[in-house]
């Protein structure tokens, strides 16, 4: 499970939620060093986000790997509906809203999204779940899948499977950070095999 590159919102500070934006070329570059260090590994298919940051990331990685097969896109793996937040940076939302900006920072996490018209993690999750089934039925017991989606959408689906030590508060996953998670069909529970790792951008 990969987060996209950098996007150019990414980099101008922007909320992007389901808008669309481009990779930025720091963003290209993570997705070529992400394909190559997957090269050696044997890719039974490859899905994204229709949105164009993750559709783009990967694409790039698919060519880097020498993955032979189609980028499938998959609509439940969108970024989370971020509401009145999409299309802004802190500072626009600090200098049009302070008093929102302070009532969203004093709420739990799941009433700040209610409160701001974005997707709940319930919303989220249920989509995003139902979108990972029906990756795996396409798919034989073993095969290695490669998930390309979003910083928001990733995290609460990973909190929701393993708990909520991972990526607490704000924290997101970087850009182009590899997870690995090993799921099967015996009835045991995912395995958390490596969260948000870089190294392979560190090269």
């Amino acid at each position: 499970m990969i987060r996209h590159g950098q996007s150019t919102a990414n980099a101008s500070g922007i909320w992007q939620g389901q808008l669309d934006f481009p990779l930025s070329e720091e963003g290209r570059e993570q997705a070529r060093k992400t394909g190559r260090a997957l090269a050696k590994e044997e890719i039974s298919g490859i899905y994204s986000s229709p949105l164009l940051r993750a559709l783009e990331t990967a694409r790039i990685i698919a060519r880097e790997a020498d993955f032979d097969g189609e980028v499938v896109t998959v609509p439940g793996l969108v970024e989370r509906r971020g509401g009145m937040l999409e299309g802004t940076t802190r500072a626009e939302r600090e200098a049009r809203n302070p008093d929102l900006v302070r009532k969203l920072a004093s709420l739990p996490e799941e009433e700040g999204w209610i409160l701001v018209g974005a997707e709940t993690d319930e919303e989220v999750l249920q989509r995003f779940a139902e979108a990972l089934s029906g990756i795996r039925a396409r798919h034989a017991e073993g095969d290695r899948l490669l998930i390309v989606s979003h910083g928001g959408a990733m995290r609460a689906y990973l909190r929701e499977l393993f708990g909520p030590e991972i990526l607490p508060g704000s924290e997101r996953a970087p850009n182009a950070s590899i997870t690995r998670i090993s799921c099967n069909t015996d009835g045991q529970a995912p395995k958390l095999l490596e969260l948000a790792s870089v190294e392979h951008l560190l090269a």
